[in-house]
């Protein structure tokens, strides 16, 4: 909606008369901030994600919180992290870049914008899902 109303109002016109390269100066900051935020994003919920497998496990008595622990150091692998962090990267980008794009070319009025934003959803989460696919083929064997 950003990107409509600036078009609307003539902002980027204003910007391109200028000679601001408009498409770098508008995207290039969301993408940057997608690709930092987004795997910090990852990072607070792996954690809480220990956090609350503890919280759901040992206060329960399933288990003791010496074999949670256990079980974590035993189950850990370095290499899924990795894993993770390269792919929070590569959907953090997928996800910035494509809805960015719709925003900025959309043309026309609140229909249009609703038209874009559906849009970049749909293809967001096919070139994810595919993206996925390539990053576990390729990491994982």
């Amino acid at each position: 909606t950003l990107f409509r109303s600036m078009r609307q109002k003539e902002h980027i016109d204003a910007m391109e008369i200028m000679g601001v390269n408009t498409a770098s100066y508008l995207i290039m900051p969301k993408t940057i901030a997608g690709v930092v935020v987004i795997p910090l994003l990852v990072t607070i919920s792996a954690f809480v994600a220990i956090i609350g497998g503890y919280v759901a496990t040992v206060p329960t008595g399933y288990l003791t919180d010496v074999d949670y622990l256990r079980g974590l150091r035993a189950y850990f692998d370095e290499y899924n992290v990795l894993v993770m962090y390269v792919k929070s990267v590569v959907f953090a980008f997928l996800l910035t870049t494509i809805s960015c794009y719709q925003g900025y070319n959309v043309q026309g009025g609140s229909i249009e914008l609703g038209k874009a934003s559906t849009n970049a959803v749909v293809i967001s989460n096919i070139l994810i899902l595919l993206s996925d696919y390539l990053i576990a083929v390729m990491l994982t064997g």
